[in-house]
Order: structure tokens, then C-alpha cells, then sequence
């Protein structure tokens, strides 16, 4: 059998990339798992400086406060705002993204909030959930002092992060 040059060097190639592919298909995670955890408070209803080292702060003031016109709205949006970044390896599957957290006006009773994605989706890859603490459910309450979050997959615990406060039951 006789196979032209061109022919053959697309051959090759292709197996190269099909072999190269199967190698690094390990590395690509097939669990869930929590990837970043920002806390963005939000204290005060002005904008923050223009240093970069604030920039992250300051551009979610200006999304946080986004369409609150009067003060009254402003001061109403002050309060903690959690993001979590996690990555959705299995969309088929139900997933749960669960807060576990203490506040200041709550002495050291846990309290729990949750987002629950039970209908598949239609891709893996990287997913947002935010926790928001605001309003006068905030003001009653206080600050967050500490938290723990839970990233459940099909029921089992698949990746935990914790506040450095952090004191389990």
C-alpha cells in the first residue's frame, strides 16, 4: 500500500493529537470542586478609591450599587456579598452549594443558606453562586463572623472551604 507524504503527515498528525489528547484527559477534573471564595463587602455607599489595589472592590461597589438612586436604596444594598467559583464537573447530576455561617447578633448558632441545582445542565465547566447579606435582616443580625461552604454532588460531599473562625459543631 502506498500513501502520499501529505497524506501520511495529516495521518500522523492526527494520532499525535488524538494520543496527546488521551494523555492529558487525567489532568482534566472529573470531580466538582469549589475554586475561589470571595468575600466583597460593601460598607459604606461611597465608591472606593481608584488605586488598583481596590479595583476589585470598586467595580463590584459600582455593580452591587447599580440602579440604587435614592440613599435610601444605597444603604439598603451595604452588606456582605460572598462569591463563590466553583467548577460543575458532572451537570447531569443534582449539585447543592450550601453556606453554613455564624453572625455577629447570633451568638454562635449556625445558620445555613443554600443554592440547589437540581435539573441537569447543559455543560460542565465554571458556575457562580452568590450568597448576599444585606437589608435588615443584616442589620439585625450583624456581620458574618464566620462560614463554611459545602459543595455537594448527587447528595455526597465532594469539596469543603472554610473561614480561618471557622469551628466546627
Amino acid at each position: 500500500m502506498c500513501f502520499s507524504t501529505h497524506h501520511f503527515s495529516w495521518r500522523a498528525l492526527a494520532f499525535l493529537g488524538a494520543f496527546f489528547a488521551a494523555a492529558l484527559m487525567p489532568g482534566c477534573a472529573t470531580v466538582s470542586s469549589i475554586r475561589t471564595i470571595s468575600d466583597l463587602p460593601l460598607k459604606n455607599t461611597s465608591l472606593p478609591g481608584m488605586g488598583w489595589e481596590l479595583s476589585s472592590m470598586r467595580a463590584n461597589a459600582q455593580y452591587v450599587l447599580y440602579g440604587a438612586n435614592s440613599g435610601k436604596e444605597r444603604s439598603a444594598r451595604m452588606g456582605d456579598y460572598y462569591y463563590v467559583l466553583w467548577h460543575d464537573a458532572q451537570p447531569s447530576l443534582p449539585a447543592r452549594v450550601e453556606m453554613l455561617y455564624t453572625q455577629a447578633g447570633t451568638a454562635s448558632k449556625v445558620l445555613e443558606r443554600h443554592v440547589d441545582l437540581v435539573r441537569p445542565r447543559r455543560f460542565s465547566g465554571m458556575r457562580k453562586c452568590v450568597f448576599t447579606f444585606n437589608g435588615p435582616q443584616r442589620a439585625k443580625n450583624g456581620d458574618v463572623l464566620s462560614w463554611r461552604i459545602n459543595l455537594y454532588s448527587d447528595g455526597k460531599l465532594v469539596d469543603s472551604r472554610h473561614s480561618y473562625l471557622w469551628q466546627d459543631p
